[in-house]
């Protein structure tokens, strides 16, 4: 069953969503905020979801009425966020299906995303000249930033100077997963609501909601890292071989294995940047079931290989298996950078020997 997007049902971080509620109910919602935090986790979204709040002509108990123009008009902004147009490779042909829903979204919410690669200094212009005037409808205009991060720096400048001198009746939400690419000034002059990841069992049940099987669901939130949106596009069926191997690694691993076994599986697997991604988080989340697997199986994501990782679990100490979570995780740390990555799996796996 499909829940109507709304502040109240908004999944994960429920003390930022309150904090938003209230500055709401206060009337002291900040001129320019800063919704930072790990991508997939719905901050374009909530923000999105703010605009209609603000802006809803019915609100019932402080929440969105969902009903009205406004809320339908707010509505398709978050329904169009990535709809190319079918007709035309790049631009607005106003008439195929996914513009059609763009020509429904509301004059007064803007979300402003990457041309390419980059936020110009072009479209932050163009937004600063439709601020300077009054709202065309709304009560208040909320222009939303994803990901902020990426603009370029003649586009931090100039849009550092609408920071200093807000205009009245807009709000500017900028959206990113690392807000010290911002500049100093920037953060100084907005406020900074920090999101976290969403936890396992919140995903699990919004997906077993959308209809998803409940083996699959834990799969899904297990693996996801904390979002949402990567759990909802998770395939488990292309997923589960790359799964086998991560588990062959760890067992490896634990077992204090020979060096060439483990370079080959490294060479196999680091080749491809993203494949290796999606298997680094695979071996995290077993590792991770593995260490609640001999006192709290229940709280195990991957229940279809349960009597596996209990057979594992059983024969390593815990502490070890705490000290492999730890190196794991900071292997996914250095991939931010451009490391060799067989050559870091390989050096992880002989500092754990030693």
């Amino acid at each position: 069953m499909k829940n109507t997007m709304a502040l109240r049902n908004f999944i994960g971080n429920a003390r930022a969503v309150e904090i938003l509620k209230r500055s709401i109910e206060q009337d002291r919602l900040p001129h320019a905020m800063i919704f930072a935090g790990p991508a997939g986790i719905g901050k374009c979204t909530l923000a999105l979801l703010l605009a209609q709040r603000l802006n809803c002509l019915s609100p019932v108990e402080n929440e969105a009425c969902d009903h009205c123009s406004a809320c339908i008009r707010i509505r398709a902004v978050i329904e169009s966020r990535g709809l190319p147009c079918l007709s035309l490779k790049e631009g607005f042909c106003g008439s195929c299906p996914n513009c059609l829903v763009r020509r429904k979204c509301h004059p007064d919410i803007r979300l402003i995303e990457p041309e390419k690669t980059t936020i110009s200094i072009d479209q932050i212009r163009e937004m600063i000249n439709e601020i300077a005037f009054q709202p065309l409808e709304a009560k208040f205009r909320v222009v939303v930033l994803d990901p902020a991060e990426q603009m370029r720096i003649e586009a931090h400048n100039s849009l550092l100077k609408t920071l200093e001198e807000p205009p009245s009746r807009t709000i500017i939400i900028l959206v990113t997963t690392n807000p010290y690419m911002l500049l100093e000034t920037i953060r100084s002059r907005s406020r900074l609501l920090q999101f976290g990841e969403i936890p396992q069992e919140q995903i699990v049940q919004h997906l077993i909601d959308q209809g998803r099987a409940a083996d699959e669901a834990r799969l899904s939130a297990a693996l996801s890292g904390g979002s949402l949106s990567a759990a909802m596009v998770f395939n488990s069926q292309e997923y589960r071989e790359l799964r086998e191997q991560a588990l062959c690694f760890i067992e490896l691993v634990l077992n204090k294995g020979g060096f060439s076994e483990v370079s080959d599986i490294a060479a196999a697997i680091t080749k491809d940047k993203q494949v290796f991604q999606l298997w680094i988080g695979s071996a995290e989340a077993l590792l991770q079931d593995i260490y609640y697997a001999s006192t709290a199986p229940e709280r195990i994501g991957q229940q279809d290989l349960i009597n596996r990782l209990q057979q594992i679990a059983l024969a390593v100490p815990r502490s070890f298996v705490v000290s492999v979570i730890e190196a794991v995780r900071g292997l996914k740390g250095e991939l931010q950078y451009n490391v060799n990555r067989q050559i870091a799996l390989e050096a992880m796996f002989l500092r754990l020997l030693g």
